[in-house]
């Protein structure tokens, strides 16, 4: 097997491609933490057990599915009565431990710029738009009262 930076380096290269695709060869099963060699250098969304999404370049990752994510920004999706809106909140270089991550995948620059996309506002908007449903939620909902039960 190869060491981390020598199969970085060979990537880059473009022979680790040819060596794992190259007719007669037997197919190379990966063990999990390896695949994520095909999201190294691009623009990834990740989806952690607390429910928060970091958007960010993938510059390393080992192992245990450690994560380095480099120009990270928390993205916050909200939906509303005025439509679906989202915000990035820039968060910088961050490390993302493997356990916590639910979901990895390439962020798609045509989705980003089609029609159906949520609309893209500033971080102070977004917030203040998770407070406006927030609070609107709260006085739709009321509190639960004995009377309710019955």
């Amino acid at each position: 097997f190869l060491s981390f930076q020598e199969g970085r380096r060979q990537r880059r290269e473009g022979r680790l491609e040819a060596r794992l695709q190259a007719p007669g060869s037997m197919a190379l099963a990966l063990p999990a933490a390896a695949s994520l060699v095909d999201q190294l250098d691009k623009k990834v969304l990740i989806l952690l057990r607390d429910g928060r999404h970091l958007v960010g370049i993938m510059r390393s990752f080992d192992q245990f599915s450690n994560v380095v994510l480099e120009e990270t920004f928390e993205r916050r999706v909200v939906v509303s009565a005025e439509g679906k809106h989202y915000g990035d909140i820039p968060l910088g270089l961050y490390v993302v431990r493997g356990d916590a991550v639910v979901l990895l995948g390439e962020v798609s620059e045509e989705r980003e710029a089609g029609p159906d996309h949520p609309t893209e506002v500033s971080p102070e908007e977004i917030i203040a738009l998770e407070e406006a449903v927030h609070d609107d939620h709260q006085n739709t909902a009321g509190p639960l009262t004995l009377a309710d039960d019955a």
